[in-house]
């Protein structure tokens, strides 16, 4: 069985600063278009939206650059309850919400695995250009344990495949972006980790696309998340705001460049060895 580490991280500095500098803030959903609308940027217009699942499931989040993730505002969709992601550090391996729902067919066909919990939000769109580009992150409370085991699946369904992918066309998932897989693409944040939101692992910033469009006409696209092979452990697909758009966003720092950022904070990252469970 492999070992699991990461090598520690020395940041210098000479102030200290509150924790609460670094919360991840979520507010909850108010409607399904609100949550569309926001992540709308240049060139592109959407309509006839809607979402499937729990409410509180989903919500818009700040804080997001200070907190460790590659942007700073959007929304999150999640196969529990967005409200867990609140706060300033990891404070469990296992947060855990079971909505009680069904999951989506699309994504246990993909994943091969039951799923249950199902988030989608789907919408209408038209572009000005022949692509459209979007930035996300993944991040799960499956990370480290459950790689290639149990897994939460996600999607981003445009003309009946996913666009969720790396660039040799590899779904991402916790099997495909973790430790030894991908690791550059790779942020370990086991309990009392450095980064000050709730999941313990997540991706750098990716960039979906969907290319070879038709300038004015309308497209479809479905955004899903559900937990796989059971209802436990939360995952979440962050989706940064305004970067719907017919260009790409201008991507920021990657996360762990950007953790302690402008307060000289002193600091000690450290990644313990953990193994698999099987």
């Amino acid at each position: 069985m492999k070992k699991k580490f990461l090598a520690s991280l020395a940041f210098a500095g000479t102030l200290v600063v509150s924790s609460n500098a670094f919360a991840l803030s979520i507010t909850a959903m108010d409607s399904a278009d609100s949550l569309a609308q926001s992540l709308v940027g240049s060139g592109v217009s959407i309509a006839n939206v809607s979402y499937v699942g729990a409410t509180g499931a989903s919500g818009y989040f700040t804080g997001g650059v200070a907190a460790g993730l590659g942007f700073d505002s959007g929304i999150v969709l999640t196969s529990g309850a967005a409200a867990n992601l609140n706060g300033t550090t990891n404070t469990s391996d296992s947060i855990s919400t079971s909505n009680g729902l069904a999951g989506d067919a699309f994504l246990t066909t993909m994943s091969g695995q039951q799923t249950y919990d199902a988030t989608t939000l789907s919408f209408d769109f038209v572009s000005d250009a022949d692509s459209v580009y979007f930035n996300y992150i993944f991040g799960s409370d499956e990370y480290n344990e459950y790689v290639d085991s149990y897994n939460d699946s996600f999607a981003f369904i445009f003309n009946g495949v996913n666009i969720a992918t790396l660039a040799d066309g590899t779904g991402v998932s916790i099997n495909t972006i973790n430790l030894y897989d991908n690791p550059s693409l790779y942020n370990d944040n086991d309990s009392n980790g450095a980064f000050a939101f709730e999941y313990d692992g997540f991706t750098n910033m990716l960039t979906a696309s969907a290319t070879g469009l038709t300038v004015g006409e309308t497209y479809s696209i479905t955004l899903a998340i559900a937990d796989g092979g059971d209802s436990d452990l939360d995952s979440g697909v962050f989706l940064q705001a305004g970067s719907f758009a017919d260009t790409p966003t201008n991507p920021v720092p990657e996360p762990a460049t950007m953790l302690l950022f402008g307060t000289g904070l002193a600091g000690l990252v450290g990644r313990r060895i953990k193994r698999k469970k099987k």
